[in-house]
């Protein structure tokens, strides 16, 4: 069911909902994850994450009882570094894509020089809303940008790596191989 019908003699003119009527409904905040946990190696690739769902939040739009769907559909990150990436996919740890650490991913950064940064994700959310008597949703043109939770790491020049099982020419998949 529209928003506002406004009834004319020759015509009806039906009111689009736009992402300032969603002002009362505001999606929840996702996570913003990082492979190794807040510590990164100068030249390797670290691994960044997100954890956001879709979720509805209830209340009242334009006078009407309506229930707002929110769906992460981008990802913006800021490495702290002045490089910045927005994707459409929130990423995985490195387990999750089949990859060994410090491997490239789609959300993954190379820092250049060490120092302590900090790494902000927003996470756009798509909108769709329906009445209390509706039964489909209907998109909101436009996304709600909502950051996340702020990370704090430390970036140094080369590692050292212990091995804790065997050489890696007898178990290449081992920590460090």
């Amino acid at each position: 069911m529209p928003p506002l019908t406004v009834d004319r003699p020759d015509y009806t003119v039906t009111m689009p909902v736009t992402l300032s009527d969603l002002a009362r409904f505001r999606p929840d905040p996702g996570t913003d994850h990082m492979q190794p946990n807040r510590w990164m190696v100068v030249g390797l690739d670290t691994n960044f994450y997100a954890r956001a769902t879709q979720h509805v939040k209830s209340g009242t739009l334009l006078g009407r009882p309506a229930s707002v769907r929110f769906t992460p559909v981008r990802y913006r990150w800021a490495y702290g570094d002045g490089a910045t990436r927005t994707t459409a996919t929130p990423g995985a740890t490195w387990q999750v894509l089949g990859l060994h650490e410090f491997d490239a991913t789609a959300t993954s950064h190379v820092y250049r020089n060490p120092g302590t940064y900090y790494i902000d994700l927003t996470i756009g959310y798509a909108p769709e809303y329906r009445y209390a008597d509706g039964t489909e949703w209907i998109p909101v043109s436009g996304v709600i940008w909502v950051p996340a939770n702020r990370l704090v790491a430390e970036a140094a020049a080369g590692a050292k790596t212990v091995l804790v099982e065997d050489e890696c020419t007898i178990n290449p998949s081992g920590p460090g191989c």
